[in-house]
């Protein structure tokens, strides 16, 4: 397995985006969505862009010494290839973990085919092959409805309370994995969420 799957937070973290393209546009709104303070550089900028909120647009063509340990990370989306190069070859130089959205291979981490549903992230590759990872996500949200979510989102909120209640761990996960399950989400389906609310927290 040569990538490690991990989710990383990046609310008020500083992310460097290179490039003000299509593909440049649907990374900045995932990335403004998880809460990352964005930098655009690009040597033309659409109104699309300048309708995002809280986002540095800088108009003109990026330098490697844009490039610096300010950022948590770098995201190149440029549609020219020696400057997706340049830009990660100085992300290396300094430490700076990039994705290079024409390359994946080519840069050092990989931004997944992304599913979200309330507190539920999906992100799925496939070696480079979009195609395969979408087709995989439109399995895995075939399992999301509305019911599985709310109950994901119930379990979020009490977990908390569950592990404070003096439970070891492994008691903990067995009580959470009793409640998930085909019969709860059709029980959330029909009732909606509070009595079950009520009756984890009467058990505790």
């Amino acid at each position: 397995m040569r990538y490690m799957p991990i989710f990383v937070d990046l609310s008020g973290k500083r992310v460097l985006l290179s490039g003000a393209g299509r593909v440049a546009l649907r990374r900045a709104r995932q990335l403004l969505a998880a809460g990352a303070e964005l930098t655009v550089i690009a040597p033309h900028i659409s109104e699309e862009f300048r309708t995002l909120p809280d986002v540095e647009l800088v108009e003109r063509t990026i330098q490697p010494t844009d490039v610096s340990t300010l950022y948590q990370l770098v995201i190149i989306a440029t549609d020219n290839a020696a400057v997706n190069a340049m830009i990660s070859d100085q992300c290396d130089r300094v430490g700076v973990l990039c994705n290079r959205c024409d390359d994946f291979a080519a840069g050092n981490f990989v931004c997944g085919k992304t599913l979200a549903r309330g507190p539920i992230i999906c992100s799925t590759m496939a070696g480079g092959v979009p195609e395969v990872a979408k087709f995989l996500n439109t399995k895995i949200e075939s399992l999301l409805t509305p019911g599985f979510v709310e109950l994901a989102a119930l379990l979020a909120e009490l977990r908390p309370a569950i592990k404070a209640s003096n439970r070891r761990e492994q008691s903990v996960r067995d009580f959470i994995g009793c409640l998930v399950n085909d019969e709860t989400i059709t029980r959330i389906e029909h009732e909606g969420t509070e009595k079950l609310r009520e009756e984890i927290l009467a058990c505790l």
